[in-house]
């Protein structure tokens, strides 16, 4: 039975060390998350860390250990202390999380810490290589192993890999900073599939790709030679039901025994018509604790009616941390509750009560059933599911929910009362608008975020990462049916020899040569020209290059005197061996003088972009320029192209980093026929790597012919080669005969 491989920072369950042994319980992940029924479906086991921190196991306690943990589908794992602190404390929590978060003045770089980060991913990557077998699917989960997909895919490139992040993902002027920002980023493209919670990571991260390692991304795929990956937006739910039926048990006032209901009603009867204020994250610098203590005082400032009309409920979990900025957040913290309470308070009034403690979810559950209005104002967050909680525990529809615009849940909870943290006036005024709503209007909105909430529970999030996760794997195979391997080229050289008339079709840029910043530099080079006389040579071929390029530049590139036809311009212009160049059919360019002006705009508004003028069309390259400005300068430049081209009967071509107006009508595919006529070739074969060349392939499609498209990007042709290389080979091999 195939299994589920997860990797994540801490194992799921919680481990107590005795005098003589270890005691292990489930923890709330295996127990009451909403995935028991994912999980028990899909065979898993769990590779991670235990919570031994503070000291070294010995090789028996590690042995004892491991044979406990095998009954609750877990795998230990124990590096040395030292590896483990610099991972944990150093990397993972002082370098990536404060820069993934955007609080650049606590990132700290630390080399060692680096290296032992590294260290620790490869103890993953050999223990998951030990467990993995052939059609297991491994899910790693968030930014303590960002290395570990790309270490498992150079062992196993078969192998079945995802990774979600539940942390932000920073935009690129920030993750440039980290000097390791190559390494993470070639280790995450080791996954078939990359999760994030919003889209924004998502153009963030793909961003960072294009800037960094420079390879194509086309909508949220990514190409790596013939590898294709996927990146894409899971946003990560709750157990909506678990939290709507428990929020109802806790207003049935027969209901005995709960702690937090007691105290919260002592809370309500304290007041005048009293208001609960809820606020519950741990303890992180993220989270923007003080902030909210700070809106909250300047709420009864400015509000003085509020006074004694309202509570303010804070928990603050701690996150279990030692450094020094933790330490200072909590006194801070302390500081402030003092300080409200001390200039508010009153004998029978305490306006702050702070709970510096963890709840279970039950008692969680109550807070959030008992309380009129969530204040979650996170300065960043991956999605913060507190506040899914608190929706989704409106057991009547009544309370108010004020979240922050930068937290990730802010895209599906967009009926809450959205605020940036920031600002203090917009929170204190969200305050005072939340206790004065009405209740139909709370309800209205609670209502539209409920049913959000119960359609993609979290549950739906882990089907449909791995069913995602799976589909990819699909499409990759699928590509590799259409590869030309060594037999297939065999299959083609075969059929190339046993043909009495043949025509090649051969592009050039991309196909023949390989791309250059400068278009001029693509010239051939003298193993081309000997591939194409070898080629020329054998009276049994018709070789045509069908290439964009202007007339002029295939003149001074190709002899005259070579058998070779020549369609240039996409169509355009043709040119028979030992003829003169000819239009195919009769247009004009005075349209250009209409289309260059706007060109010209975009080449002074995007550095390192510029026009390639031919006869008939015009070309605006892009390759050169900023890889997301140019992307965004071409779009634009399409959108105001397609009304003025529209009334001049031209088209758009969309090539690799290329824009082309030209004549509408005129292609590749069109040339490619008529240059064919009525004879009959017991061979056709051509090969491009533009989704120009489409046509061609297209047009061909009709006939008994080899369409071979250049890389793995969906096309039309029957099969794809990987490479120009590649591409040169299989020619030599046609003018050899050679198998």
């Amino acid at each position: 039975m195939k299994k589920l491989i997860l990797a994540s920072n801490r194992l799921p369950v919680h481990i107590y060390e005795g005098k003589k042994d270890f005691k292990i319980e489930r923890a709330d992940e295996q127990t009451i998350s909403g995935l028991q029924d994912f999980y028990r479906a899909n065979n898993p086991k769990w590779i991670g860390l235990t919570e031994i921190e503070n000291r070294q196991l010995t090789p028996s306690e590690q042995k004892s250990l491991e044979r406990k943990l095998e009954a609750f589908d877990c795998i230990p794992l124990f590096p040395g202390t030292d590896d483990l602190n610099l991972h944990l404390h150093g990397f993972s929590r002082n370098t990536i999380w404060p820069l993934f978060h955007y609080f650049t003045e606590n990132v700290a770089y630390n080399d060692e810490a680096w290296r032992a980060y590294e260290k620790v991913n490869r103890l993953y990557a050999e223990k998951i290589l030990e467990l993995y077998e052939e059609g297991d699917i491994i899910w790693i989960h968030d930014y303590h192993l960002m290395l570990l997909p790309g270490m498992i895919r150079e062992k196993n490139p078969g192998a079945t890999i995802g990774i979600f992040i539940h942390s932000p993902f920073p935009s690129f002027e920030i993750f440039r900073m980290l000097p390791w920002r190559a390494e993470l980023i070639e280790g995450m493209l080791g996954a078939d599939l990359i999760g994030f919670q919003i889209y924004d990571f998502v153009r963030h991260f793909m961003s960072s790709v294009r800037r960094l390692l420079g390879y194509d991304t086309v909508f949220n795929r990514i190409q790596i030679g013939e590898r294709t990956l996927k990146v894409d937006v899971f946003p990560k739910g709750i157990d909506y039901e678990r939290f709507k039926q428990q929020a109802q048990k806790t207003q049935d006032l027969e209901r005995k025994g709960s702690r937090m209901k007691a105290q919260m009603e002592r809370f309500r009867q304290s007041g005048n018509e009293l208001k609960l204020i809820l606020s519950i994250d741990r303890l992180d610098y993220t989270k923007g604790i003080t902030q909210r203590l700070k809106a909250f005082e300047l709420f009864l400032q400015t509000y003085p009616r509020y006074l004694e009309k309202v509570i303010f409920i804070i928990q603050a979990v701690p996150s279990g941390e030692t450094t020094k900025s933790f330490f200072e957040l909590k006194s801070k913290v302390d500081e402030l509750v003092g300080r409200i309470n001390g200039n508010f308070g009153t004998i029978t009034w305490t306006p702050v009560r702070y709970l510096n403690q963890e709840f279970s979810l039950e008692e969680r559950t109550d807070i959030y059933a008992l309380s009129d209005i969530a204040l979650i104002i996170p300065y960043r967050d991956g999605m913060n599911l507190v506040s899914k909680e608190f929706v989704a525990s409106r057991f009547n529809g009544k309370g108010v929910l004020i979240l922050s615009e930068l937290a990730g849940a802010s895209k599906e909870l967009h009926e809450a009362l959205l605020v940036n943290p920031n600002n203090l006036g917009e929170v204190i005024n969200a305050l005072r608008e939340a206790i004065e709503m009405e209740e139909d209007e709370q309800i209205r909105r609670n209502e539209v975020m409920n049913r959000r909430l119960s359609k993609y529970t979290v549950e739906r999030w882990a089907n449909e990462f791995i069913e995602s996760l799976e589909s990819v794997k699909e499409l990759q195979e699928y590509t590799l049916t259409k590869k030309i391997n060594s037999t297939r080229m065999h299959e083609i050289i075969a059929a190339y020899k046993k043909a009495a008339s043949r025509i090649l079709f051969l592009d050039y840029d991309g196909t023949l040569s390989w791309f250059k910043k400068n278009p001029e530099e693509a010239r051939p080079d003298e193993e081309l020209y000997h591939i194409l006389e070898g080629l020329t040579a054998d009276k049994k071929n018709t070789v045509i290059i069908i290439s964009g390029r202007d007339k002029e530049t295939l003149g001074r590139w190709f002899d005259p005197s070579w058998n070779i036809h020549f369609i240039a311009e996409h169509g355009v212009w043709l040119r028979e061996p030992g003829n003169d160049w000819h239009m195919i059919e009769l247009i004009d360019n005075k349209w250009m003088e209409s289309v260059e002006p706007l060109l010209e705009y975009y080449v002074d508004h995007t550095p390192r972009s510029f026009i390639e003028y031919k006869n008939f069309s015009l070309v605006w390259h892009y390759r050169k320029a900023d890889p997301d400005l140019g992307i965004q300068r071409a779009w634009e430049l399409k959108d105001e192209l397609r009304s003025l081209v529209s009334n001049l009967n031209l088209e758009i071509m969309d090539g690799d980093k290329v824009l082309e107006i030209k004549y509408s009508g005129i292609n590749k595919g069109r040339a490619a026929l008529q240059k064919m006529g009525d004879r009959k070739y017991d061979f056709i074969f051509a090969v491009g790597d533009d989704w120009t060349d489409e046509y061609t392939f297209d047009s061909l499609s009709k006939v008994d012919a080899y369409t071979v498209k250049v890389g793995t990007k969906t096309t039309k042709a029957s099969f794809y080669i990987e490479s120009i290389e590649l591409v040169r080979e299989l020619l030599s091999k046609f003018r050899t005969g050679d198998q």
